[in-house]
Protein backbone atom coordinates (compact mmCIF):
# COMPACT_ATOMS: atom_id res chain seq x y z
CA UNK A 1 0.00 0.00 0.00
CA UNK A 2 1.34 3.42 -1.00
CA UNK A 3 0.71 6.26 1.49
CA UNK A 4 0.89 9.97 0.62
CA UNK A 5 0.88 12.79 3.16
CA UNK A 6 -0.92 15.89 1.87
CA UNK A 7 -0.48 19.30 3.49
CA UNK A 8 -2.58 22.35 2.61
CA UNK A 9 -1.20 25.80 3.47
CA UNK A 10 -2.42 28.87 1.64
CA UNK A 11 -3.63 32.40 2.17
CA UNK A 12 -3.07 36.07 1.42
CA UNK A 13 -2.08 37.77 4.70
CA UNK A 14 -2.23 41.54 4.63
CA UNK A 15 -2.17 42.66 8.26
CA UNK A 16 1.15 42.57 10.13
CA UNK A 17 -0.19 40.28 12.87
CA UNK A 18 -1.45 37.75 10.32
CA UNK A 19 1.86 37.88 8.43
CA UNK A 20 3.78 37.23 11.66
CA UNK A 21 1.64 34.20 12.47
CA UNK A 22 1.99 33.01 8.88
CA UNK A 23 5.78 32.94 9.27
CA UNK A 24 5.36 30.64 12.28
CA UNK A 25 2.94 28.46 10.32
CA UNK A 26 5.45 28.13 7.51
CA UNK A 27 8.10 27.04 9.99
CA UNK A 28 5.66 24.36 11.16
CA UNK A 29 4.98 23.21 7.58
CA UNK A 30 8.69 22.77 6.87
CA UNK A 31 9.32 20.97 10.17
CA UNK A 32 6.36 18.68 9.44
CA UNK A 33 7.75 17.84 6.00
CA UNK A 34 11.08 16.99 7.61
CA UNK A 35 9.35 14.67 10.10
CA UNK A 36 7.24 13.01 7.42
CA UNK A 37 10.40 12.44 5.38
CA UNK A 38 11.82 10.54 8.35
CA UNK A 39 8.72 8.33 8.71
CA UNK A 40 9.51 5.01 6.97
CA UNK A 41 5.90 4.16 6.07
CA UNK A 42 5.13 7.51 4.37
CA UNK A 43 5.92 7.19 0.66
CA UNK A 44 5.28 10.69 -0.66
CA UNK A 45 4.75 14.20 0.70
CA UNK A 46 2.61 16.67 -1.23
CA UNK A 47 2.25 20.36 -0.35
CA UNK A 48 -0.61 22.39 -1.81
CA UNK A 49 0.21 26.10 -1.43
CA UNK A 50 0.14 29.51 -3.07
CA UNK A 51 3.24 30.77 -1.22
CA UNK A 52 6.23 30.77 -3.64
CA UNK A 53 8.99 30.85 -1.00
CA UNK A 54 7.35 28.12 1.07
CA UNK A 55 6.97 26.03 -2.10
CA UNK A 56 10.67 26.43 -2.89
CA UNK A 57 11.80 25.48 0.62
CA UNK A 58 9.38 22.54 0.76
CA UNK A 59 10.64 21.20 -2.57
CA UNK A 60 14.21 21.41 -1.26
CA UNK A 61 13.11 19.12 1.59
CA UNK A 62 11.71 16.58 -0.84
CA UNK A 63 8.02 17.51 -1.03
CA UNK A 64 6.12 17.56 -4.29
CA UNK A 65 4.50 20.98 -4.57
CA UNK A 66 1.07 21.55 -6.10
CA UNK A 67 -0.17 25.09 -6.72
CA UNK A 68 -3.60 25.65 -5.21
CA UNK A 69 -6.41 26.48 -7.57
CA UNK A 70 -8.15 29.82 -7.86
CA UNK A 71 -10.81 30.20 -6.67
CA UNK A 72 -9.79 27.71 -4.02
CA UNK A 73 -12.17 24.97 -2.94
CA UNK A 74 -10.82 22.56 -0.34
CA UNK A 75 -12.72 19.42 -1.29
CA UNK A 76 -12.21 19.74 -5.04
CA UNK A 77 -8.50 20.49 -4.56
CA UNK A 78 -8.03 17.41 -2.36
CA UNK A 79 -9.96 15.21 -4.79
CA UNK A 80 -7.72 16.41 -7.65
CA UNK A 81 -4.61 15.48 -5.65
CA UNK A 82 -6.05 12.04 -4.85
CA UNK A 83 -6.73 11.39 -8.54
CA UNK A 84 -3.22 12.42 -9.57
CA UNK A 85 -1.24 10.90 -6.70
CA UNK A 86 -2.14 7.29 -7.52
CA UNK A 87 -1.83 6.29 -3.88
CA UNK A 88 -3.76 3.86 -1.71
CA UNK A 89 -4.02 5.97 1.44
CA UNK A 90 -3.90 9.65 2.37
CA UNK A 91 -2.72 11.43 5.49
CA UNK A 92 -4.23 14.91 5.22
CA UNK A 93 -3.35 17.77 7.54
CA UNK A 94 -3.69 21.52 7.59
CA UNK A 95 -0.41 23.44 7.40
CA UNK A 96 -0.06 24.10 11.11
CA UNK A 97 -2.19 21.22 12.38
CA UNK A 98 0.57 19.12 13.91
CA UNK A 99 3.60 21.11 15.10
CA UNK A 100 4.14 18.70 18.00
CA UNK A 101 3.29 15.37 16.35
CA UNK A 102 6.32 13.08 16.37
CA UNK A 103 7.90 11.06 13.55
CA UNK A 104 6.76 7.89 15.34
CA UNK A 105 3.15 9.13 15.47
CA UNK A 106 3.16 9.93 11.74
CA UNK A 107 4.58 6.48 11.04
CA UNK A 108 1.96 4.81 13.25
CA UNK A 109 -0.74 6.69 11.37
CA UNK A 110 0.52 5.32 8.05
CA UNK A 111 0.75 1.82 9.52
CA UNK A 112 -2.84 2.14 10.78
CA UNK A 113 -4.04 2.74 7.22
CA UNK A 114 -2.16 -0.30 5.97
CA UNK A 115 -3.44 -2.56 8.71
CA UNK A 116 -7.08 -1.51 9.06
CA UNK A 117 -8.42 -0.18 5.73
CA UNK A 118 -11.17 0.68 4.94
CA UNK A 119 -10.74 3.25 7.71
CA UNK A 120 -10.60 6.94 8.52
CA UNK A 121 -8.37 7.88 11.45
CA UNK A 122 -8.65 11.37 12.89
CA UNK A 123 -7.62 13.51 15.84
CA UNK A 124 -11.01 15.04 16.61
CA UNK A 125 -14.57 13.72 16.27
CA UNK A 126 -16.07 17.20 15.91
CA UNK A 127 -13.59 19.36 13.99
CA UNK A 128 -10.72 17.33 12.59
CA UNK A 129 -7.54 18.83 11.16
CA UNK A 130 -5.61 15.54 10.84
CA UNK A 131 -7.46 12.99 8.73
CA UNK A 132 -5.91 9.75 7.45
CA UNK A 133 -8.01 7.50 5.23
CA UNK A 134 -7.82 4.44 3.02
CA UNK A 135 -8.77 3.63 0.38
CA UNK A 136 -7.85 7.07 -0.95
CA UNK A 137 -10.44 6.92 -3.72
CA UNK A 138 -13.25 6.76 -1.12
CA UNK A 139 -13.14 10.56 -1.25
CA UNK A 140 -13.87 10.60 -4.97
CA UNK A 141 -17.32 9.08 -4.47
CA UNK A 142 -18.38 11.88 -2.11
CA UNK A 143 -19.53 15.45 -2.56
CA UNK A 144 -16.38 17.56 -1.98
CA UNK A 145 -16.47 19.32 1.42
CA UNK A 146 -16.07 23.09 1.69
CA UNK A 147 -13.43 22.78 4.44
CA UNK A 148 -11.39 20.19 6.29
CA UNK A 149 -13.44 20.35 9.50
CA UNK A 150 -16.08 18.04 8.04
CA UNK A 151 -13.74 15.68 6.16
CA UNK A 152 -13.55 12.88 8.76
CA UNK A 153 -17.31 12.86 9.35
CA UNK A 154 -17.99 12.86 5.61
CA UNK A 155 -15.71 9.85 5.07
CA UNK A 156 -17.41 8.04 7.95
CA UNK A 157 -20.83 8.59 6.41
CA UNK A 158 -19.33 7.32 3.14
CA UNK A 159 -18.73 3.92 4.70
CA UNK A 160 -15.26 4.05 6.27
CA UNK A 161 -14.83 2.88 9.86
CA UNK A 162 -13.85 5.85 12.02
CA UNK A 163 -11.04 5.53 14.55
CA UNK A 164 -9.30 8.10 16.72
CA UNK A 165 -5.62 8.74 17.16
CA UNK A 166 -4.32 8.00 20.69
CA UNK A 167 -4.35 11.09 22.90
CA UNK A 168 -1.13 13.09 23.00
CA UNK A 169 -0.02 16.71 22.96
CA UNK A 170 0.92 16.27 19.30
CA UNK A 171 -2.48 14.92 18.35
CA UNK A 172 -4.42 17.74 19.99
CA UNK A 173 -2.32 20.86 19.45
CA UNK A 174 -3.17 22.98 16.42
CA UNK A 175 -1.71 26.40 15.61
CA UNK A 176 -4.52 28.76 14.60
CA UNK A 177 -4.19 32.02 16.54
CA UNK A 178 -1.50 34.26 18.09
CA UNK A 179 -1.94 32.88 21.60
CA UNK A 180 -1.57 29.35 20.23
CA UNK A 181 1.86 30.44 19.01
CA UNK A 182 2.74 31.94 22.41
CA UNK A 183 1.68 28.70 24.11
CA UNK A 184 3.66 26.69 21.56
CA UNK A 185 6.79 28.56 22.62
CA UNK A 186 6.44 26.83 26.03
CA UNK A 187 6.98 23.41 24.48
CA UNK A 188 10.44 21.83 24.18
CA UNK A 189 9.24 19.70 21.24
CA UNK A 190 9.00 22.33 18.50
CA UNK A 191 11.12 21.90 15.37
CA UNK A 192 14.07 24.13 14.61
CA UNK A 193 12.33 26.18 11.91
CA UNK A 194 9.30 26.74 14.13
CA UNK A 195 11.53 27.76 17.04
CA UNK A 196 13.32 30.30 14.87
CA UNK A 197 10.02 31.86 13.78
CA UNK A 198 8.69 31.94 17.34
CA UNK A 199 11.81 33.73 18.56
CA UNK A 200 11.18 36.53 16.07
CA UNK A 201 7.73 37.35 17.52
CA UNK A 202 7.44 40.62 19.43
CA UNK A 203 3.91 40.11 20.76
CA UNK A 204 3.10 40.92 24.37
CA UNK A 205 2.91 37.63 26.27
CA UNK A 206 2.36 39.18 29.72
CA UNK A 207 -1.20 37.86 30.16
CA UNK A 208 -0.18 34.33 29.28
CA UNK A 209 2.85 34.52 31.58
CA UNK A 210 0.67 35.78 34.44
CA UNK A 211 -1.84 33.00 33.78
CA UNK A 212 0.84 30.28 33.82
CA UNK A 213 2.35 31.71 37.01
CA UNK A 214 -1.00 31.58 38.79
CA UNK A 215 -1.67 28.06 37.51
CA UNK A 216 1.37 26.78 39.38
CA UNK A 217 -0.46 27.33 42.67
CA UNK A 218 -2.15 24.24 44.08
CA UNK A 219 -5.94 24.30 43.54
CA UNK A 220 -5.80 27.34 41.26
CA UNK A 221 -9.32 28.02 39.96
CA UNK A 222 -9.01 27.79 36.17
CA UNK A 223 -11.96 28.75 33.94
CA UNK A 224 -12.18 27.12 30.50
CA UNK A 225 -14.90 28.61 28.31
CA UNK A 226 -15.86 27.59 24.80
CA UNK A 227 -15.57 24.34 22.84
CA UNK A 228 -13.98 22.35 25.67
CA UNK A 229 -13.82 18.58 25.25
CA UNK A 230 -14.08 15.95 28.01
CA UNK A 231 -10.58 14.73 27.02
CA UNK A 232 -9.06 18.11 27.93
CA UNK A 233 -10.78 18.14 31.31
CA UNK A 234 -9.67 14.58 32.04
CA UNK A 235 -6.09 15.35 31.05
CA UNK A 236 -5.87 18.47 33.21
CA UNK A 237 -7.44 16.67 36.16
CA UNK A 238 -4.96 13.83 35.79
CA UNK A 239 -1.80 15.87 35.37
CA UNK A 240 -2.27 19.17 37.24
CA UNK A 241 -3.50 20.48 40.57
CA UNK A 242 -5.96 22.86 38.89
CA UNK A 243 -9.53 23.18 40.08
CA UNK A 244 -11.49 23.52 36.87
CA UNK A 245 -14.52 25.66 36.15
CA UNK A 246 -15.69 24.64 32.68
CA UNK A 247 -18.46 26.01 30.51
CA UNK A 248 -18.49 24.07 27.24
CA UNK A 249 -20.71 25.17 24.37
CA UNK A 250 -21.11 24.58 20.64
CA UNK A 251 -18.56 21.84 20.05
CA UNK A 252 -18.59 21.03 16.34
CA UNK A 253 -20.16 24.35 15.35
CA UNK A 254 -18.03 24.48 12.18
CA UNK A 255 -18.12 20.80 11.23
CA UNK A 256 -21.90 20.70 11.71
CA UNK A 257 -22.27 23.94 9.70
CA UNK A 258 -24.02 25.66 12.60
CA UNK A 259 -21.87 28.79 12.36
CA UNK A 260 -22.41 29.18 8.61
CA UNK A 261 -26.19 28.79 9.07
CA UNK A 262 -26.33 31.29 11.93
CA UNK A 263 -27.52 28.64 14.41
CA UNK A 264 -24.88 29.13 17.13
CA UNK A 265 -26.34 30.03 20.50
CA UNK A 266 -24.46 30.61 23.74
CA UNK A 267 -25.83 30.89 27.25
CA UNK A 268 -22.78 32.93 28.23
CA UNK A 269 -23.40 35.07 25.16
CA UNK A 270 -26.88 35.87 26.47
CA UNK A 271 -25.41 36.70 29.89
CA UNK A 272 -22.74 38.89 28.30
CA UNK A 273 -25.43 40.76 26.36
CA UNK A 274 -27.47 41.27 29.53
CA UNK A 275 -24.70 42.64 31.77
CA UNK A 276 -22.07 43.95 29.36
CA UNK A 277 -18.34 43.12 29.13
CA UNK A 278 -17.26 44.96 32.29
CA UNK A 279 -19.71 43.18 34.55
CA UNK A 280 -19.07 39.87 32.76
CA UNK A 281 -15.35 39.96 33.52
CA UNK A 282 -15.89 41.34 37.00
CA UNK A 283 -18.11 38.37 37.81
CA UNK A 284 -15.66 35.97 36.17
CA UNK A 285 -12.89 37.40 38.35
CA UNK A 286 -14.94 36.51 41.43
CA UNK A 287 -15.17 32.85 40.43
CA UNK A 288 -11.76 32.04 38.91
CA UNK A 289 -8.07 32.86 39.30
CA UNK A 290 -7.37 32.63 35.57
CA UNK A 291 -9.50 32.20 32.45
CA UNK A 292 -9.00 30.87 28.92
CA UNK A 293 -11.82 31.82 26.55
CA UNK A 294 -12.59 30.47 23.09
CA UNK A 295 -14.14 33.72 21.88
CA UNK A 296 -15.23 32.33 18.51
CA UNK A 297 -18.34 30.85 20.10
CA UNK A 298 -19.31 34.28 21.42
CA UNK A 299 -18.56 35.93 18.07
CA UNK A 300 -20.78 33.39 16.31
CA UNK A 301 -23.53 33.85 18.91
CA UNK A 302 -23.56 37.60 18.21
CA UNK A 303 -23.28 36.89 14.45
CA UNK A 304 -20.21 39.09 14.19
CA UNK A 305 -18.46 39.04 10.82
CA UNK A 306 -14.93 39.82 11.96
CA UNK A 307 -11.84 39.70 9.79
CA UNK A 308 -8.95 37.47 10.79
CA UNK A 309 -6.72 40.40 11.70
CA UNK A 310 -9.35 41.91 13.99
CA UNK A 311 -9.86 38.58 15.77
CA UNK A 312 -6.11 38.26 16.24
CA UNK A 313 -5.81 41.80 17.62
CA UNK A 314 -8.47 40.88 20.17
CA UNK A 315 -6.58 37.69 21.07
CA UNK A 316 -3.49 39.80 21.77
CA UNK A 317 -5.42 42.37 23.84
CA UNK A 318 -4.60 45.20 21.45
CA UNK A 319 -7.97 46.91 21.84
CA UNK A 320 -6.61 50.34 20.85
CA UNK A 321 -6.22 49.06 17.27
CA UNK A 322 -9.78 47.67 17.02
CA UNK A 323 -12.40 49.89 15.38
CA UNK A 324 -15.37 47.57 15.99
CA UNK A 325 -17.08 49.19 19.05
CA UNK A 326 -18.34 46.04 20.80
CA UNK A 327 -15.17 44.03 20.20
CA UNK A 328 -13.02 46.93 21.37
CA UNK A 329 -15.03 47.18 24.61
CA UNK A 330 -14.98 43.42 25.13
CA UNK A 331 -11.23 43.15 24.51
CA UNK A 332 -10.42 46.08 26.79
CA UNK A 333 -12.56 44.61 29.56
CA UNK A 334 -10.72 41.29 29.21
CA UNK A 335 -7.33 43.00 29.24
CA UNK A 336 -8.22 45.00 32.36
CA UNK A 337 -9.95 42.17 34.23
CA UNK A 338 -8.93 41.41 37.79
CA UNK A 339 -7.49 38.03 36.70
CA UNK A 340 -5.34 37.02 33.72
CA UNK A 341 -7.70 36.36 30.81
CA UNK A 342 -6.32 34.69 27.69
CA UNK A 343 -8.42 34.92 24.52
CA UNK A 344 -8.28 32.75 21.40
CA UNK A 345 -10.00 30.10 19.34
CA UNK A 346 -10.78 26.42 19.76
CA UNK A 347 -7.15 25.32 20.14
CA UNK A 348 -6.73 27.60 23.15
CA UNK A 349 -9.08 25.41 25.20
CA UNK A 350 -7.96 22.21 23.50
CA UNK A 351 -4.39 21.52 22.39
CA UNK A 352 -2.97 24.50 24.25
CA UNK A 353 -4.14 22.96 27.52
CA UNK A 354 -2.10 19.83 26.74
CA UNK A 355 1.02 22.00 26.29
CA UNK A 356 0.25 23.94 29.48
CA UNK A 357 -0.25 20.71 31.45
CA UNK A 358 3.08 19.38 30.19
CA UNK A 359 4.78 22.68 31.05
CA UNK A 360 3.34 22.75 34.56
CA UNK A 361 4.29 19.11 35.17
CA UNK A 362 7.88 19.75 34.07
CA UNK A 363 8.15 22.79 36.33
CA UNK A 364 6.79 20.78 39.29
CA UNK A 365 9.30 17.98 38.66
CA UNK A 366 12.21 20.45 38.51
CA UNK A 367 11.16 22.54 41.52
Amino acid sequence: MRIAAVIFEGGAPRHAVVRELTRVRHGVVLDTIAKLSAAPRVDEIILCTNYPQLAEEAAALGARVVADSSPFHFGRALQKIVREAQCDGIIYLGGAAAPLLSVAEFDQLAEGLRARAPVVITNNPQSADIVAFAPADALLALSPPENDNALATLLKTGGLTREFMPHSVGVHFDLDTPNDALVLSLSPHTGERTQAALQELTWDSARLTQAITRMRATHCECALIGRVSPAVMAHLNRHTFLRLRVFSEERGMKALDREAQGLVVSLLGHYLAAVGPRRFFADLSQTADVAFIDTRVLFAHFKLKLSEDVRFLSDLGRYEEISHPWLREFTQAAAEAGIPVVLGGHSLVSGCMWVVAEHLACRNENS
